[in-house]
């Protein structure tokens, strides 16, 4: 009985605690039922209308792309190369989610047969993305039986006999040559249908074709060239210009607001001093080095070094970027001659002129090459050639080589601006290890043989006249922080971040240290950097995925000399940037325009009466444009085509402003309409118009999908 009082007596606190227990099981069951859902979720890098693609789609894609570039390129990318292709993958995404989407409501389809003829340019032109993929492969796109072949090869079933380790990459690769053929050919065809669904309306071509056009005089000014800082934008004109022009700022990604201290370490006096050492020690050793193997011992353990067994004319001087002032001294100094260098750019550049001569300036080349076949006849044939013998001629008939061959053996190579170079420099010709041609005399036949290459006859022919020509020596010493500047500029700033405070605490504490203090900088999941800091996408991932208010706890190394440390000060929302990230933009372009309309009443005000006289208060001059009509075309704003077609003949117009220029125009004479001209101007520009229609048409279709972008939680 006692048992069941107690048990009365505290019913609510028996009840309460069955209460929470029941609440708690029902919490961890609910718990462990959401993870996958949340495992799930954290796995997402883009989500575009409710349809989720995976960050290992994602990544996968990514890579390939990655891996191509650097093939191409052939070297390593840099942190903001990746992050622009990582933004060009997901505008990809986001592209052929909003292409399909479209062709599947619109009806628009890519056969079979389309993809077949893009891709081996069959009846059309060869697609240029099928163009680069067959350029993988060294395969020329118009020959149709190397790629029908290759295309056989990319079939399920062929692949399948490759190593695991290809079928992977190569399916990938063909499947996004496909998905790139098709969406292109999707947006080709849904430019087109609104292309042709534009028309110009009759009144705006009569106006155009039956007013002709006019040849015009006009003087006029740029804003840049406006100097009035008494019309500065006013808070209200700002907050006007924003209500009224919302859309130009649209944001469609998530932005974060960032504020840090930076710094980019530099050297200090103890390692200048030690640079200047450096370069005295350098500049004695040349001095003292009389020959070529001498001064290539005195600069072997500098990292930024030339010297050159060959003499370089003086056209190639220049060409090396050694700077007027350096390649001046080489071509007027005396053999030995080591040059005095002063700091520039943080950098001591030391040349020494090692020899000089007086050389033909350049000559051609005649090569006949023997195979193994034609050995049996190679003395035959050099005594032919030394006795007279017509060398053009015996390259036709006996050269293994068919390059050169058909042109009498003259040695022609493609140069950097796409034209064929016949003659070479001896420093061009030492790149061949041809240059003993410049050490034979001129005329004679020379026999090269070569370990594993064939026997050939040269000759030098063109000899172009003599100059003087130069073998020299550069170094180049840099002046670098040391390890000790660096530790102690790091030192400082950790010291600042591990005193704690709030940012404004740490910055003041920082300006005082020769920090930099950037604030409210606006940045994405788009931005490949910190502002102009190199390798900094770091700093960016953490402040995307930081809380607001959030402090980074490290002190960020970005590249090889800058010190980073960050604050998030708040998340800003996809939708319209707020007038504060946008402030110094609008005030920049309302004070614009305030100076052109200040400008264009001052000078209506003067009642000038001729142009000559409006380009004397402006300080410029007067220019004419013939062709002028109601078409607007060029740079010119619309308000000066209206202008030019209604002011009388020879009359001096108003001052106006058109865009961001202030003109007085004078019609000088008019042009009767070319009917079929005229015409054709209308088509041309109702097909270009029609084209920014169906521009602009996607473009807002892409800005009117729900984006949600995560790849910040990744990358």
């Amino acid at each position: 009985m006692a048992v069941l009082e107690k048990i009365r007596n505290n019913a609510g606190l028996l009840v309460g605690g069955i209460g929470v227990a029941l609440a708690a099981f029902l919490l961890g069951d609910g718990m462990r039922s959401c993870t996958p859902w949340l495992q799930k979720s954290q796995q997402v890098a883009l989500s575009i209308d409710g349809q989720e693609v995976s960050i290992m789609d994602y990544d996968a894609r990514l890579q390939m792309m990655q891996e191509q570039m650097e093939a191409r390129s052939q070297q390593r990318l840099s942190d903001e190369q990746r992050l622009m292709i990582n933004n060009q993958l997901s505008q990809e995404y986001i592209t052929d989610y909003a292409i399909t989407k479209l062709a599947e409501e619109l009806g628009l389809k890519v056969t079979n047969d389309e993809l077949y003829a893009l891709l081996s340019g069959q009846g059309v032109s060869t697609s240029p993305i099928a163009r680069q993929f067959f350029s993988q492969f060294g395969i020329n796109p118009e020959d149709k039986k190397s790629v029908d072949d290759l295309i056989m090869q990319m079939s399920d079933k062929n692949l399948g006999n490759l190593p695991a380790e290809h079928q992977a990459r190569l399916r990938a690769q063909w499947q996004g040559v496909h998905r790139s053929i098709v969406n292109s050919r999707l947006q080709e065809k849904f430019s087109a249908l609104l292309s042709r669904s534009y028309k110009i309306t009759k009144l705006d071509e009569e106006i155009a074709q039956g007013s002709g056009s006019r040849t015009v005089a006009l003087v006029r000014t740029t804003a840049g060239m406006i100097s009035d800082s008494t019309q500065r934008a006013t808070d209200a004109e700002i907050k006007k210009y924003y209500e009224e022009h919302k859309n130009f700022f649209r944001m469609p990604y998530p932005n974060a607001e960032v504020s840090y201290i930076s710094m980019q370490v530099l050297p200090s006096a103890d390692d200048y001093a030690a640079a200047e050492a450096d370069m005295q020690k350098a500049y004695t050793e040349l001095r003292e080095s009389a020959t070529l193997t001498q001064v290539e011992e005195a600069i072997r353990n500098y990292n930024e070094k030339f010297s050159s067994k060959v003499y370089l004319t003086a056209a190639e001087l220049d060409q090396m970027g050694l700077g007027t002032d350096d390649a001046t001294f080489i071509k007027t100094s005396e053999i030995g001659a080591v040059n005095q260098p002063r700091l520039v750019s943080d950098r001591y550049n030391l040349v020494k002129l090692i020899d000089k001569k007086t050389s033909a300036e350049s000559i051609g080349v005649r090569i006949l090459t023997l195979d193994s076949a034609g050995m049996a006849k190679s003395d035959s044939l050099l005594a032919l050639l030394n006795s007279g013998a017509d060398f053009a001629e015996l390259a036709k008939k006996h050269s293994s080589d068919p390059r050169t061959a058909a042109d009498g053996g003259l040695l022609m190579v493609p140069n950097q601006y796409g034209m064929t170079d016949s003659t070479f420099t001896e420093f061009t010709l030492a790149q061949f290890s041809l240059d003993t041609l410049y050490k034979a005399p001129f005329g004679s036949v020379i026999t090269l043989e070569r370990p594993g290459m064939n026997k050939m006859f040269v000759k030098a022919v063109h000899v172009k006249p003599a100059v003087e020509k130069y073998q020299v020596a550069t170094v180049s010493i840099p002046a670098l922080f040391s390890d000790k500047t660096y530790n102690e500029r790091y030192a400082a700033l950790n010291k600042i971040l591990g005193e704690g405070g709030t940012f404004d605490q740490m910055a003041e504490k920082a300006e005082k240290e020769g920090f930099e203090i950037s604030r409210a900088m606006a940045v994405s999941t788009q931005s490949p950097q910190l502002g102009a800091i190199p390798s900094s996408r770091p700093v960016i991932t953490w402040a995307m995925n930081a809380k607001d208010g959030e402090i980074a706890d490290k002190v960020y190394r970005c590249g090889s000399d800058y010190l980073v440390v960050a604050a998030l000060d708040k998340h800003l929302p996809a939708g319209f940037a707020p007038l504060s990230l946008v402030r110094e933009q609008i005030a920049a372009r309302v004070e614009m325009e305030k100076r052109t309309e200040a400008l264009a009443k001052s000078l209506e005000s003067k009642a000038l009466a001729s142009l000559d006289a409006y380009a004397t208060e402006l300080n410029t001059q007067v220019d004419t444009l013939v062709g002028v009509s109601y078409v607007v075309r060029g740079s010119e704003g619309a308000a000066f085509n209206g202008k030019t077609m209604t002011t009388a003949l020879n009359m001096v117009s108003k001052p106006f402003v058109a865009g961001s220029e202030v003109m007085v125009v004078q019609p000088l004479s008019q042009q009767p309409a070319d009917a079929t001209a005229a015409q054709a101007q209308s088509r041309q520009q109702e097909a270009d118009l029609g084209r920014q229609f169906s521009y602009r048409a996607f473009s807002q279709l892409l800005q009117s999908l729900k984006v949600e972008d995560n790849r910040a939680r990744f990358y």
